[in-house]
């Protein structure tokens, strides 16, 4: 394992120092950033992951790779020889030219991540119909409100009780507001809030750990 984290340090390391990627889908190079996570969110990130000894993990938003190349060193630390990740990002091959895919490629962590190629809205409902559980997720995919929302509602669901989720782009107000309501009607709690510009600040949220008992009409502002 401790050459495996090595390994995916490497590459992490180079894509911070050199800030682009050929990829080769296309043979164009691509600007890194600041669509990739930050290299100070990066390591919150993997430590989170860490921190909470997580096995199974999810992302909404592969894009360049970056965010899903920190939970995996995250994973491989942990020393759980079933890790899983999975990253849900339909634009892989169009807007990103597969380059996340092949960053874990390079990285050699691409046995360990599931690609789902669907609208995260498509996707996590199935997940929740098959009965599947993660430890933690990542919402880095539709900005919007009604995305954001969405996302973190079936991940409430997918992730474990007591679980945490991390919200990226906390400084965009859709996505501050969906995390609102998490806070104040779903007994979720802020476990921290980060960032280091304006470009890509989070929030980590953790999930409430009974279901908690709502009547029909209940309802908090946020």
């Amino acid at each position: 394992m401790k050459d495996a984290v090595v390994r995916v340090r490497t590459v992490i390391d180079r894509l911070f120092r050199e800030g682009t990627l050929v990829s080769a889908a296309d043979g164009a190079v691509h600007s890194l950033f600041p669509v990739g996570i930050s290299e100070i969110e990066g390591r919150a990130l993997g430590e989170w992951v860490r921190r909470e000894r997580a096995a199974q993990t999810v992302e909404t938003g592969l894009g360049y790779g970056i965010s899903a190349l920190h939970i995996c060193e995250g994973l491989l630390a942990n020393g759980d020889p079933d890790v899983r990740h999975v990253a849900i990002d339909p634009n892989q091959g169009t807007r990103f030219a597969n380059c996340g895919l092949q960053l874990l490629k390079e990285a050699g962590i691409a046995r360990l991540v599931e690609h789902c190629d669907e609208a995260s809205e498509i996707a996590l409902p199935g997940f929740l119909s098959s009965g599947r559980k993660f430890d933690l997720a990542f919402v880095d995919g539709n900005h919007r409100f009604d995305g954001v929302f969405l996302d973190l509602i079936y991940l409430g669901r997918l992730v474990r009780r007591g679980g945490i989720v991390i919200a990226d782009d906390y400084q965009l107000p859709g996505v501050a507001r969906a995390v609102s309501f998490c806070l104040a009607n779903l007994g979720w709690t802020l476990e921290e809030e980060g960032g280091a510009d304006q470009q890509h600040q989070w929030a980590v949220l953790r999930t409430a750990i009974t279901d908690g008992t709502r009547t029909y009409y209940h309802f908090v502002d946020f």
